[in-house]
């Protein structure tokens, strides 16, 4: 007989319900669920976060001892979240922790349960998320098979039929799988947009093959009976939903039994097959359809750049003496429901909230000192030169990086000349710290142009400044610095953009380019992606993080860097240190990586904004300021340092 198993995600964050909405949405889609599993005695896990539960007690406080009661009955199973729904993969170790942390102290709390799944957030996944979910105690996660298995060719379709294990940096958890096909054909069904039959044409195919457990549903829980009004597309309620999930569960249990996911996990879980869920190209992958990519919530909604960089703030004056209403206020801000189709009048609060908490300013003044070294013009090229370093910027490219050597050695990184890549894919200038805004209506507008003027000052010891302002034509005008540090051989690039208008489309600031290294090398990248320990990701496959998916989707995934540190290294040493002030902007970092020839073209994108389904215009002011600033840290600007290798697990 075959194995059924449902998880129904529920969320009162969820973005387009506002807070006068709650009661109705827990009368008519929280109360028929319980109504469901009391009348069929169909077995049901209900994932919900810690914020959500306070709600539910707040305004329908009988409805917690209704779920109580079927959960210690055995009829239903409590399946973990966290105290808010936050993408994981993007946001630093210390907060993915907390979030488990308080959310299952609200779980034990209000229900006195402690759940031993966890559903992992937006099912948004890196391999720092089954590290995270074992330290915070969970003994298994549920998340999605379709896309893990599109990205692993070498993958035994079988792989799906039982749960499995997935692997960690340090750590292994069994994974229960859930399926968008399957849960979208299930709301297909109960949204009339097909027919039983249609949907048991398709169902028969799953109990024709060797699946054991079958995920029937693993969704969301407030789309019946009810609508969100996300979407102009969501389907329009022509019936009872809740009699016609009866109808087709009713059905469903005589082709197989309902188990509860704990149990379908003891009975079936098969411990030799061992999963790696990401790979080198795709180190966090997502949900559901493609228009689901990382920039959702890193670059889009109504500034997605913009929450994550005044959470991060946030967090800096959150220390270990902060209260946990003040941690859970953080965690709510930093929910991912704030970064899509939130309402403006929950967006506004938000933003108000944590401006006051935060008091983050924009652009400074930079102070100036007695001037100890002069710079020199060669041609289009402005050279600074001083104790054993010199670094050349293009006078007439925008003041993008040509190159910078330390005590006559070429570091590795600058701009890559026409032809240097014979390729004819990549017969173009390649530059570093160079700024491209694109969209449909202002096409393709970059600051690689020639600069009109510039200041350089000294402006500490040791510390000197080169400043430009360009005009990207009338769209928008950028304040871009770079600032070199001779006694520890750093350079960092500091852009301040200030918006004329709104974009409809991609901001990429400072782009940074690798000069071409050998593929024989063995080139490869380390970062955080929301976890304690470092992530290594081998460079010997394409990648392009930065390529549009399509005309209404401008990125395709991205990286967290979540620790704000990105190194680049390879089997001789590490060569680069990349560190993103996240105080200044939190940007969506995006990797391109090409072949050709035996030669890396590797590039760094630093996007403050990108477009797809959600992006939104909602700003009260016309102009607005985006920023970036990171510091570069080449290998060799260390003395001493030159056989240092990162240690990583």
């Amino acid at each position: 007989s075959k194995i059924f198993y449902s998880i129904y995600h529920a969320n009162l964050a969820f973005s387009a319900i506002e807070e006068t909405a709650i009661p109705t949405v827990i009368d008519t889609c929280y109360f028929p669920l319980l109504n469901l599993v009391e009348t069929l005695h169909v077995k049901i896990g209900l994932e919900l976060s810690g914020f959500t539960l306070e709600k539910i007690q707040h305004y329908r406080p009988q409805w917690i001892a209704r779920f109580k009661h079927l959960c210690e009955t055995n009829e239903m199973e409590l399946i973990g979240s966290g105290y808010m729904q936050i993408i994981g993969p993007l946001v630093p170790y210390e907060v993915n922790i907390k979030n488990q942390k308080i959310g299952l102290e609200t779980y034990q709390n209000i229900l006195g349960i402690t759940p031993k799944i966890a559903y992992i957030n937006e099912q948004t996944f890196s391999k720092s998320m089954v590290d995270i979910y074992y330290e915070a105690g969970y003994k298994a996660i549920a998340m999605e098979w379709n896309n893990a298995f599109s990205i692993h060719p070498e993958w035994k379709k079988s792989y799906a039929y039982t749960p499995a294990i997935a692997k960690g940096i340090s750590k292994n958890l069994p994974i229960l799988w859930t399926d968008s096909i399957l849960f979208q054909q299930f709301q297909r069904t109960i949204h009339k947009e097909q027919t039983f039959d249609d949907y048991f044409n398709f169902f028969t195919n799953y109990i024709t093959l060797k699946h054991k457990c079958i995920p029937i549903y693993s969704s969301d829980l407030e789309i019946f009976n009810y609508r969100p009004g996300r979407f102009e597309t969501e389907a329009n309620i022509g019936t009872d939903e809740w009699h016609r999930t009866k109808e087709i569960l009713i059905l469903l249990q005589k082709k197989g039994t309902f188990k509860l996911p704990n149990i379908v996990l003891k009975s079936y879980l098969t411990q030799s097959t061992i999963l790696a869920l990401t790979n080198n190209a795709n180190p966090i992958i997502v949900k559901k359809q493609e228009k689901y990519a990382l920039g959702r919530w890193a670059a889009c909604g109504h500034n997605a750049n913009y929450i994550n960089t005044l959470c991060y703030n946030y967090l800096v004056l959150l220390n270990k003496n902060s209260n946990q209403n003040q941690w859970k206020e953080l965690l709510q801000f930093w929910g991912s429901d704030y970064r899509t189709h939130t309402t403006l009048n929950k967006w506004q609060s938000a933003i108000e909230t944590l401006e006051n908490r935060t008091n983050t300013s924009t652009i400074k003044i930079l102070p100036t000192l007695k001037n100890d070294v002069k710079i020199t013009h060669n041609e289009n090229k402005i050279v600074f030169e001083k104790d054993g370093i010199k670094i050349s910027f293009l006078e007439n490219k925008g003041l993008a990086l040509e190159s910078m050597y330390i005590q006559g050695v070429k570091q590795p990184f600058g701009t890559i000349r026409h032809g240097e890549l014979s390729h004819i894919g990549y017969v173009a200038d390649f530059f570093t710290g160079s700024s491209v805004i694109e969209s449909s209506q202002t096409k393709k507008v970059s600051d690689l142009t020639p600069i009109a003027h510039y200041k350089f000052n000294k402006i500490a010891p040791n510390i000197y400044a080169l400043s430009t302002t360009i005009d990207m034509k009338s769209i928008a005008t950028e304040y871009k610095c770079w600032t070199i540090d001779t006694l520890n051989r750093t350079l960092m690039l500091s852009i301040d953009l200030k918006l004329h208008t709104f974009i409809p489309g991609s901001i990429r600031l400072g782009t940074f380019t690798l000069l071409p290294q050998k593929s024989s090398n063995d080139l490869y990248y380390l970062c955080h992606n929301g976890g304690k320990n470092i992530e290594k990701y081998s460079l010997d496959t394409e990648i392009n993080h930065h390529l549009s998916k399509s005309l209404l989707q401008s990125s395709s995934s991205g990286i967290g860097v979540t620790e704000g540190k990105m190194i680049f290294a390879n089997s001789i040493h590490n060569f680069i240190t990349l560190s993103i002030d996240q105080q200044k902007s939190s940007p969506l970092v995006m990797l391109q990586n090409n072949i050709t020839f035996n030669k890396h073209l590797t590039r760094v994108f630093f996007s403050v904004q990108e477009l797809d389904d959600t992006l939104k215009n909602n700003e009260k002011k016309i102009e607005r300021i985006v920023s970036l600033q990171y510091t570069i840290t080449p290998f060799y600007s260390v003395v001493g340092q030159n056989s240092s290798k990162i240690t990583f697990l």
